[in-house]
């Protein structure tokens, strides 16, 4: 081989090796970027999840709504008590979209929330299925997305010691 010949295979292979980290930059980039417009909301929702309204209304949910008569399903709740369930139930929810949009991780959330996932959806279970049922909707109603982000949950291991650990240490 003539040094000519060298030359062009040495300009070929760092072409190459510049257009692989040019697109391996650029994918990070917009993995990063498109993490960081969501921000904004995942603080908000932090933010919520730390009020002392937001932690009364969980604790009725979990304690005391499991005590009321579920016949009627929500809409029988007396208007507050709707109120604390949509609050509650829709901020859940909202978690399972964002593991579901891939925003959130959903082992992290598995990790940190699980617990009151399965709560959650405990005390909102009949009263859920009997408001479907009112309403002659079908499973995919009234918070559907809730009902299978706790039973996936509840399906999947708790991850909560090795994934909290494997984050720290990043």
């Amino acid at each position: 081989m003539d040094t000519s010949t060298l030359i062009n295979i040495g300009a070929v292979v760092v072409s190459l090796s510049a257009l692989v980290i040019s697109s391996w930059l650029a994918r990070n980039q917009f993995r990063a970027q498109r993490h960081g417009n969501h921000l904004a909301p995942v603080l908000e929702l932090l933010r919520e999840f730390r009020s002392l309204d937001f932690q009364r209304n969980y604790a009725f949910i979990r304690d005391e709504l499991p005590h009321l008569p579920s016949d009627h399903g929500i809409s029988g709740l007396d208007a507050d008590v709707q109120r604390r369930v949509y609050d509650i139930g829709y901020f859940f929810q909202l978690w399972a979209v964002l593991a579901y949009l891939g925003i959130m991780d959903e082992r992290f959330v598995n990790a940190l929330l699980r617990r009151r996932y399965l709560e959650i959806w405990t005390a909102l279970k009949p009263f859920v299925y009997k408001e479907r049922e009112l309403l002659g909707v079908p499973d995919s109603a009234v918070l559907s997305v809730l009902e299978d982000f706790a039973n996936r949950l509840e399906a999947a291991s708790v991850e909560r010691p090795q994934l909290l650990a494997g984050r720290l240490q990043r």
